[in-house]
């Protein structure tokens, strides 16, 4: 937390040098808003995009799960 607090003062401040008041507050605004947004992911977005856990957290899967697979490789052209 602090690392993090430390990075938006830090860009909030080099915003103020660079490019005004203004924009140093919609900078450290910015940098807090993406922190935020990606701690929400993390704790959300398993719940929110998958149909695996119900709502008392137990995990319902249908069968074996295979992982995706890449494209076939491809073969030599046949010598004829």
């Amino acid at each position: 937390m602090l690392v993090r607090a430390l990075v938006v003062i830090a860009a909030g401040v080099m915003a103020l040098g660079f490019l005004g008041p203004e924009a140093a507050l919609l900078v450290s605004f910015l940098t807090v808003l993406t922190y935020v947004l990606l701690w929400l992911r993390t704790r959300y977005a398993g719940l929110l995009f998958t149909d695996e856990r119900s709502r008392d957290g137990s995990v319902h899967r249908e069968g074996p799960h295979d992982p995706p697979r890449g494209p076939e490789p491809r073969r030599p052209p046949d010598d004829d």
